[in-house]
């Protein structure tokens, strides 16, 4: 099978987005995993709107898929596709899997991390990344790690979209892929059986997939935004985004999110992203998913040692917080290190060619095709 596409260079600064995305989810972790902190007024809705960094890290999923095939039309190897994208999220995800599953069986430790002891079905469940679509499963093991089974289903849909994309267009591809998460959520507010209307599974996020696709099309088509333009686009969409932690947007949630991601991609195709490649940041999220991977047990973990911390709420949120940060960075790296980036190198190896190359090819960052996903927190 093959679908016909093209190549182009990498935008800066999208590793820069990924890890604001990752610090939003952690952000949000520890408003929901460390109840004791009792945050004042509305402190927690805020916290909690870090859960969207999720939304984020598809529009980057999505956008970074495309980019390479928007343009000039060649060949995508479809088999190679699939070999490349297990080798670079499947490996940690199940290194991240071990370590949470061994902490959620053990009768010493499983209270630490989990409502109730796993057994090995929810293990195997989350094995084959189909803990998302069964109700109650997604919290057995690691609640973060619903998002990674969504990302392989989204791979998987993948050439089918660009199929479908070559056919008709990226414009009707995500007016469709609207219409399915409208009608998806709408199903499940009317009271329908579960997972129906569940916001963790496709049919309510590939939308902010095709908006990150379509993002790329539009990129790869010359649209540039001003830095002044852009930033009150990206300012709007997102204060409509935020606005679900207080206003309940019902069945446009994923949408508002999806404008905001995208607005925020967009933004990076200009000063601003140059400006923030090479940084700190940028560096940061090079190794986002490896964090959020492991972030989640090391919060739900390091609870109980920093509720004994003195001083009250004001020191075990900054205190505690940046520990459980420094530890967990510290542990990404290590996994970032040991396998995901030689899996992703592995992967690369093995299946060397997705897209064929054009006789005078453009230059293309191997950082391209980096894990562009990732992530949400299990709803707490």
């Amino acid at each position: 099978m093959t679908i016909e596409t093209t190549t182009s260079a990498r935008v800066e600064g999208v590793d820069a987005l990924r890890g604001l995305a990752a610090i939003a989810v952690f952000i949000c972790h520890i408003g929901g995993y460390w109840g004791f902190l009792d945050l004042p007024g509305k402190l927690p809705q805020l916290v909690a709107a870090g859960a969207h960094g999720v939304d984020v890290f598809i529009v980057i999923s999505g956008f970074c898929l495309a980019l390479p095939l928007a343009g000039h039309r060649r060949p995508l190897r479809v088999p190679q596709f699939y070999g490349r994208r297990a080798w670079r999220i499947l490996p940690p995800y199940y290194v991240a899997l071990a370590i949470a599953a061994v902490l959620a069986l053990l009768p010493a430790t499983w209270h630490l991390t989990v409502a109730r002891q796993a057994t090995l079905g929810d293990v195997l469940l989350h094995v084959v990344t189909g803990q998302a679509w069964v109700p109650g499963e997604v919290g057995t093991i690691n609640g973060s790690l619903w998002s990674v089974a969504l990302e392989v289903q989204l791979y998987l849909l993948f050439p089918l979209l660009v199929l479908a994309w070559r056919r008709w267009g990226i414009t009707p591809v995500l007016i469709g892929a609207v219409a399915l998460d409208l009608a998806w959520r709408g199903s499940g507010a009317l009271g329908g059986p579960a997972p129906l209307g569940s916001d963790l599974v496709v049919p309510a996020r590939l939308d902010q997939f095709v908006a990150g696709m379509a993002c790329a099309v539009a990129i790869r088509a010359g649209f540039t935004w001003s830095v002044r333009r852009g930033l009150v686009v990206f300012a709007v969409a997102s204060l409509a985004a935020l606005g679900t932690s207080t206003l309940d947007l019902g069945v446009f949630t994923g949408v508002a999110w999806a404008a905001a991601g995208s607005s925020a991609v967009l933004l990076l195709a200009g000063p601003l992203g140059r400006a923030l490649g090479g940084t700190v940041l940028d560096r940061f999220g090079a190794r986002s998913f490896s964090f959020y991977l492991l972030h989640q047990p090391v919060l739900l973990v390091g609870a109980p040692v920093v509720a004994l911390l003195p001083g009250g709420m004001p020191v075990q949120l900054v205190v505690g917080g940046l520990a459980a940060f420094g530890v967990t960075v510290l542990l990404a790296e290590l996994l970032y290190r040991g396998v995901e980036l030689p899996s992703h190198h592995a992967g690369r190896r093995r299946f060397p060619v997705t897209v064929e190359r054009p006789v005078a090819p453009a230059r293309v960052d191997d950082r391209d095709d980096r894990r562009d996903d990732l992530p949400e927190p299990t709803p707490v």
